[in-house]
């Protein structure tokens, strides 16, 4: 069960080592995941955790999505902080009061799922003006927008650009191919995306577009509650072979060659990578 708290906890995570790549790279990152549902925006959460950490990265998981239980951030990483189940508005914005500045004193990374299209969440950031004062905070705010290949999924994008948050200078938007239809191409799928003038006006503010690989079992995987190298090496509770073998050689290969190719397009300041030694 993932670890509930309310006070501030000073939990001792010291950084491994920030990226040191251009000005201020020593900061440490607060990478906020938004979308509307149905995007697979908890699914690229818990990818980019899985892979950040296993090459050395350490970051605390904040998991504000309450709404999703199935395949909360909290069934993958038993370590990701949350609310109190029931909690009020008010209850969370102290939750999340607490962590921020849990995370400016002891300066290690974090990333936070927030709810699929929850208007309260807007609401907080224009209230509180969340991204300026993370980074007076000495805090790098990383919004990760995840969108699939329907026009419908910019409209969150689109409505917290009008409202200007969410939209700092390191502003991520993820396409995720694995909502692709079979036997369409990525490029084609989101060819319309692309000419969006929601996005185009992003880009030209800087924000970096990356396209997240396809990986045909991602929802057995996902349902599993298991990691994808536990997938891909066949690490499943009890004898019963729970992947076929197509499927963890499919698993090994996001992992390994997709996925490091996928986001090698981040700058490193943006992200919670290990020191290079």
């Amino acid at each position: 069960m993932a670890k509930v708290e309310n006070q501030i906890e000073d939990t001792g995570t010291a950084v491994a080592g920030a990226p040191k790549t251009g000005e201020g790279a020593a900061l440490p990152v607060l990478i906020m995941m938004l979308g509307r549902g149905r995007v697979g925006k908890t699914a690229t959460a818990t990818t980019l955790i899985q892979y950040y950490r296993s090459a050395g990265g350490q970051l605390q998981v904040w998991n504000a999505d309450q709404q999703n239980e199935t395949h909360s951030l909290s069934r993958f990483h038993m370590d990701a902080l949350e609310p109190r189940p029931g909690s009020t508005f008010e209850d969370r914005k102290r939750w999340l009061e607490d962590r921020i500045q849990d995370q400016s004193r002891a300066r290690f990374h974090a990333l936070i799922d927030f709810p699929g299209g929850d208007s309260t969440v807007l609401k907080l950031a224009q209230e509180t003006r969340l991204v300026r004062l993370l980074k007076r905070m000495g805090i790098r705010p990383v919004a990760v927008h995840v969108v699939g290949p329907e026009k419908a999924d910019l409209d969150y994008l689109r409505h917290m650009a009008a409202a200007d948050v969410f939209m700092p200078e390191a502003t991520l938007i993820v396409l995720n191919g694995g909502l692709v239809q079979s036997g369409q191409s990525v490029d084609q799928s989101f060819a319309e995306i692309m000419t969006d003038s929601a996005v185009r006006d992003a880009v030209s503010k800087g924000a970096v577009v990356i396209t997240m690989p396809a990986l045909p079992c991602m929802s057995e995987i996902m349902d599993l509650g298991i990691s994808f190298r536990d997938a891909a090496d066949g690490r499943f509770e009890g004898d019963e072979e729970l992947l076929s073998l197509f499927d963890r050689a499919r698993t090994e290969i996001f992992l390994e060659e997709e996925l490091p190719e996928a986001l090698g397009g981040i700058p490193l300041a943006w992200t919670p990578a290990a020191k290079e030694a």
